[in-house]
Order: structure tokens, then sequence, then C-alpha cells
């Protein structure tokens, strides 16, 4: 057994006495679902209103300030996903992922359980805005780490969250291109920009693309020798989510390079004419 910090949040458990691993963590649930709307409504507005001033007070369309605010979320809930997992980033993939369970991992996938429900909930409520692809991650994210509460790969739980990692450069260029939007004159240097792009796409490719594939390859041997004590419903749903989402990350990865061309000719087109 490989010893790890205790849970911090434990002593707060509504079912301290409960063998069940939901039942134990179910206030970590609640309390991470009820954390972010309350960051979403209160929080978020008020960061916004703070650091972008009139590039967000002047907004006009809701569902632009309604992303705003969400993509806001997005950076606080990468920065707790980071904090968290760094305890348990470096267990070893060898570890048993039937059997296998600690209070950190069982922390964190309840805290990023209550992420994605409130993130199934946003995607719902403004599925115009986000449509059918992000639905599908948010209920495919939220299986994943809720069965991880089973227990099952729990090992696993800090290296998926690892996916995180572009976030923070996909919310800046979102944030950029909405200050951008109207404006002649360019709100941050160039270079940042493409700094900025150019770390996203790196980050994305490596951290969802390339890890994604080798994470999932790695589980499925794992899967295999331990073929006969896994529960085989369950092994088949998170297997084909792990490779539906990997195979939607390519899907964005393409809009994006679709889009990092389309903005290096406009780039090349105005220093010509310059």
């Amino acid at each position: 057994m490989v010893l790890l910090e205790k849970d911090p949040f434990l002593k707060f458990s509504i079912f301290p006495n409960s063998d069940n691993l939901y039942l134990l963590h179910l206030h970590e649930i609640i309390g991470s679902f009820v954390f972010y709307q309350v960051v979403n409504a209160y929080i978020a507005p008020w960061l916004n209103k703070a650091i972008f001033k009139s590039h967000y007070t002047s907004i006009d369309d809701e569902k632009v300030r309604v992303n705003f605010d969400i993509h806001t979320v997005f950076n606080i809930q990468c920065l707790i996903s980071f904090y968290t997992i760094a305890p348990i980033l470096l267990l070893p993939v060898g570890l048993d992922i039937v059997m296998y369970h600690d209070e950190l991992c069982s922390m964190v996938s309840a805290l990023t359980m209550g992420y994605f429900l409130w993130d199934c909930y946003i995607c719902v409520k403004h599925f115009k805005l986000y449509g059918f692809e992000f639905l599908a991650h948010a209920l495919s994210s939220l299986y994943v780490f809720t069965v991880s509460l089973r227990p099952f790969c729990q090992p696993w739980v800090g290296k998926f969250l690892l996916f995180e990692a572009s976030t923070p450069f996909v919310n800046t260029n979102f944030f950029i291109a909405q200050m951008s939007r109207g404006s002649t004159d360019a709100v941050v240097p160039p270079w940042f920009n493409m700094l900025n792009g150019l770390l996203l796409l790196v980050t994305f490719f490596s951290v969802r693309i390339l890890w994604g594939f080798t994470a999932v390859t790695l589980l499925m041997r794992q899967m295999w020798k331990s073929r006969h004590q896994l529960p085989l419903v369950q092994s088949m749903i998170l297997l084909v989510l792990n490779v539906g989402l990997n195979t939607l990350n390519i899907v964005w990865f393409k809009k994006m390079l679709k889009l990092a061309k389309k903005m290096m000719g406009g780039s090349s087109k105005v220093s010509k004419m310059a």
C-alpha cells in the first residue's frame, strides 16, 4: 500500500463510518458542485470586472458574458486540479486498478465529480451555446470519475487529470479573441498571442492526444492482465469513453490547426500590405 497524505475534508463526512466511498465522500461531491456554482455566479463576474474592465463590462450579448464567466471558472478548476493531483500524480502505474484506493485519490475523484456535475448542468442550461459535443464530453468525464469511487482505476485519477494542462491556454486564447472583437488596435502584443497559440497547440497535442492514447493503451494492458477481476460492463464503457474522448480531442486539435493556419495567413497578408 502506498502511503499518502490524509484527506483534509474527510472529517466533515456526512457518513464517516461508511465503507461506501460514494457516501463517505458525498459531502465533497455536493460541496464541489455548490462551490463551482458560487464561483460562476459571483466570483467569476467580479474577477472579470477587475481584470478585463471595460472589455467585460461593455459586453451587451448575454451569451458572450456567460461564456466569459464560464471560461474563468474553467481556469479556477484547472488550478484546483493541479494542486490536488500533485501528491498522487506519481503513483506507480502498476498498482492494482481493481482494489487500490486511498483518501486523496478518492477526494480528487469526488471533487472532480462535483465539477463535472456542474459542467453537465451548465451544458444543459446553455445547450444552444455549447451544443452536443461539450455535453458529451462532460457526461463522459463525469462517468470516468464516478466509477473511480467504486473503487476502480484510482491510480489513474491524477494521470487523466493531466489533460487539463492545456486548459489555461485555451481560455487565454478565448479571452484575447473576446477583447480583440470590434477593436482595430491589438489588446495584447502580437508575440504574446502567437506564443499562447503555440503553447496551446503543443500542450494540447502532448497531454490530450499523445499522452491520452498512451494512457489508454497502458490502461488496456492493465485491464487485460486483471480481466478476470474486472467489472466487465464498467470496464468496456470506460475504455469506449476514453477512446471517444481522445477522438474528440483529435477533432478539436484539427480545428485549432485550421484556425492557426487561417490566422497566420491573415498575418502574412497584413505584413505584405505594410
